[in-house]
């Protein structure tokens, strides 16, 4: 039971974390780099993953485990990449905005 609940929580803070990565980022551009941002959700974002695989129990998990290790940081990339595409449309859009008001 208890593993069931910290599997949830696992991925429910890998579902929210490039959203919190980029409000940081939107907020704070300078304390946030690009890289930095991009290391915390693949390296954060894999360990979620794995935690998650490892608490899932069941007898027929064992690939699941294995492909966690080794492509959990691709999956926690992909789940990135529409939320940057969505991050750098809102860039553009403030963008245009302000040289449209000035």
């Amino acid at each position: 039971m208890m593993n069931k609940i910290l599997e949830a929580v696992c991925f429910l803070m890998l579902l929210a974390l490039p959203g919190v990565v980029l409000t940081v980022r939107w907020r704070w551009p300078r304390w946030m780099p690009w890289w930095a941002a991009v290391l915390m959700v693949v390296g954060v974002g894999w360990g979620l993953i794995l935690a998650s695989a490892l608490l899932h129990e069941s007898p027929e998990s064992g690939a699941g485990h294995v492909g966690a290790l080794f492509f959990g940081w691709a999956l926690a990339l992909i789940w990135f990449l529409p939320w940057w595409a969505g991050y750098g449309l809102l860039r553009w859009v403030r963008m245009r905005w302000r040289r449209r008001v000035v």
